[in-house]
């Protein structure tokens, strides 16, 4: 008599023999651990929606205080001539300007065939057109939060270039905003835009750090940001300050650990400062309090802040892969990457094979803070083989995502009552697109444009990482 047993079944693949008929158990489980916030877009107040797709609003200052010597009992005001006349003052020109801002267009469209909808039959997922417009929603909102905090300036749509929004960090850094062309890494805008007025630009002393390291990050330079910002508001109050990763790690570090000092009998080291008598290591500062408020600090992972995206170029020579880099979206010689003096180049060049490409990612990592050389950067493949190939561009992908952790030693004092986000019609509009047999297609919209209500409040920490 026959017998049969579970080890028949058993679903290998590809099916042999009598193994066939059973069921495979595929749960409806999906696991995203991706939750990052975005805290820009989600805390900044939703202001009107545009009038138009050029709008300007009014900002205005008080004159700076004198010292006044008192005036003789008695002396009359002269009412003639008070366009002369010093006793008549004038608080209009000179201290209340206008500035404007963009409409900024956001667009995602995602398409689903009819099978895919209709027949297939995908574990945890009742409607794949609803779960790609739901990922959708999150990737624009996303790409929102980079944008604005991005050191695009506005523009004008005249046929080539799209209509911009001005973004945070050309609202804070001056070079940005008293510029009266776009000519930068975006690309080029030859209409005029509307420049700040210079009375009206974030202060200097209200940035700190620029060009230099996040581990440089002092008591003194947070210090130095907070009284800068209460000289321009005269407020004592709370502030909260978006700021990258490892912005927030070093403000960690300023508050826990000390280096002690080195000398002939000493050894450079780290000095704890810890309680040594709690069973809890508190290694965390969410805030910093200082002689003119408190800030809080608030991470985010999509900061852009004006560091320069890289753009890799891929070039054949006799079947053999060069990739060159670009600081920037446009490819020309006048920005691109230079080599740095100990990341295992000579003359610019870093050839790569497969066998050393982690000795290669090692010499590159160890050039951090490195000084530049004259010589553009050219990664080479060791040979015509895809697999050094695939090795040279890794390497290149490993380089530009060095220059990248710049974005995580940024961040803004935001003060959010100042900062507005305006949308036109709904935050995101959902059309249907014309479907001529391949399946429903749609696209998600989004227009809307950063509204800084006054630059002067604002505050920045505009560091680099080590190895930029």
């Amino acid at each position: 008599m026959a017998s049969l047993f579970e080890r028949q079944f058993q679903n290998t693949r590809p099916l042999t023999g009598a193994r066939v008929g059973i069921r495979e158990e595929l749960s409806d489980l999906i696991t995203n651990v991706d939750a990052k916030e975005t805290p820009i877009t989600s805390m900044a107040k939703r202001g009107a929606k545009p009038g138009n797709t050029t709008f300007r609003w009014q900002v205005d200052r008080h004159p700076e205080p004198s010292v006044e010597l008192g005036i003789l009992d008695g002396k009359d005001v002269d009412p003639f001539s008070p366009s002369t006349n010093p006793d008549f003052k004038q608080y209009t020109l000179g201290y209340r300007t206008e500035v404007e801002n963009n409409i900024h267009l956001f667009r995602r469209s995602v398409h689903v065939s009819n099978l895919t909808q209709d027949i297939l039959n995908i574990a945890g997922i009742k409607d794949e057109l609803s779960r790609q417009l739901a990922k959708a929603t999150i990737d624009l909102k996303r790409s929102m939060e980079v944008t604005f905090s991005s050191d695009i300036m506005p523009a004008l749509d005249d046929g080539t270039t799209p209509y911009r929004t001005r973004c945070l960090t050309s609202w804070i850094k001056k070079d940005k905003a008293i510029a009266t062309t776009n000519q930068d890494k975006y690309g080029t805008q030859n209409q005029t835009i509307w420049p700040i007025d210079p009375n009206f630009v974030t202060p200097e002393s209200s940035i700190v750090g620029t060009g230099v390291a996040v581990t440089e990050l002092n008591e003194n330079t947070v210090q130095d940001v907070m009284t800068s910002v209460y000289e321009q508001t005269g407020q004592f109050k709370n502030h909260e300050a978006v700021v990258g990763t490892k912005l927030k790690r070093q403000f960690t570090e300023l508050v826990y650990t000390t280096r002690a000092p080195s000398g002939p009998s000493s050894s450079t080291g780290i000095r704890s400062t810890r309680d040594a008598a709690s069973d809890t290591i508190s290694a965390s500062v969410d805030y910093f309090e200082g002689d003119f408020g408190k800030l809080a600090l608030v991470p985010s992972q999509f900061l852009h802040a004006g560091v320069n995206p890289y753009t890799i170029i891929e070039t054949v020579a006799s079947s053999v892969s060069s990739f060159k880099l670009y600081d920037g979206h446009t490819a020309t010689e006048s920005n691109r990457v230079k080599a740095l003096t100990s990341d295992g180049n000579t003359s610019g060049t870093i050839t790569v094979s497969s066998s050393n490409i982690d000795a290669k990612k090692a010499a590159v990592l160890a050039a951090a803070g490195n000084a530049l050389t004259a010589d553009n950067l050219v990664i080479t493949a060791a040979s015509s083989s895809a697999a050094d190939r695939d090795a040279a561009a890794a390497l290149a992908k490993y380089r530009a995502n060095l220059h990248l952790e710049n974005a995580k030693c940024k961040g803004f004092i935001i003060p959010w009552d100042m900062l507005e986000v305006r949308y036109g019609g709904n935050i995101a509009q959902v059309r249907e697109l014309t479907e001529n047999g391949g399946g429903p297609r749609r696209m998600m919209e989004a227009m809307a444009a950063l509204l800084v209500h006054s630059p002067l409040t604002f505050g920045m920490f505009d560091y680099k990482a080590n190895n930029a």
